[in-house]
């Protein structure tokens, strides 16, 4: 009976030692997944190669950079991690808004424009993936030929009438993708790419598509590997 009591002391260290060790790893492997006490491994040098995208891409040109609002950038976490911009074609006059950011995979990847946009003028009309496919002009490129985004209307019921089109995917470094579930298909990644282009449909004129079409294979020079 004194054996038994005396062997427990040294059984219930043992116990809260093991106890103490598996916490301390769950907590360094959260830590590690979430960059909890550093930077993440590449963001810096994707949020400068983002920023550095040209003005001008073929017939494309863009004049300035706008800022998102505080509110938004903070939400989204991503602080130096993105370009707003509208570029303009010189041939044809037609234009499209445009914003990249890259960030967080669990906070970037989810944010669409069913979100954010919308209101009692627009109704959101469909939805569905659309195929952007283009030739590739620099075999150096990280670009595939093919790129699956998706594509989404909002329907304007005022008088003054119109459709909106956004096209919008991820990326984590090769091509983009529309999936149903990005958290959990990128969720391995600590960062990702998020594009959303934005244009009036005039007609049978897809704008954002001629957009993507000339220039997504510039764009993907400026998207980096994720980690």
């Amino acid at each position: 009976m004194s054996n038994e009591k005396s062997k427990n002391p040294f059984q219930f260290f043992v116990g809260i030692t093991i106890a103490i060790m598996i916490l301390f790893a769950v907590t360094v492997y959260v830590g590690v997944k979430t960059a909890r006490w550093s930077n993440f491994s590449g963001l810096d040098e994707a949020r400068k190669r983002l920023r550095e995208l040209p003005l001008t891409i073929g017939d494309w040109s863009s004049k300035v950079d706008y800022e998102l609002s505080e509110q938004d950038v903070k939400y989204l976490q991503i602080q130096d991690g993105y370009i707003s911009r509208r570029y303009k074609n010189s041939k044809t006059q037609a234009e499209v808004y445009i914003t990249i950011m890259v960030g967080k995979t669990g906070v970037v990847v989810v944010h669409s424009p069913e979100i954010c946009f919308g209101g009692r003028d627009y109704k959101k009309d469909e939805k569905g993936r659309v195929s952007v496919k283009f030739p590739i002009l620099n075999f150096a490129s990280k670009a595939t030929d093919e790129n699956m985004l998706w594509k989404v209307k909002f329907i304007n019921n005022s008088a003054r009438g119109g459709t909106i089109a956004f096209y919008y995917g991820v990326s984590v470094g090769n091509g983009w993708v529309a999936d149903e579930k990005p958290r959990s298909r990128f969720g391995g990644f600590r960062y990702a790419y998020k594009i959303q282009v934005q244009a009036n449909e005039d007609g049978q004129d897809d704008i954002a598509k001629s957009f993507l079409t000339d220039c997504l294979p510039t764009i993907s020079n400026y998207i980096l590997p994720c980690r």
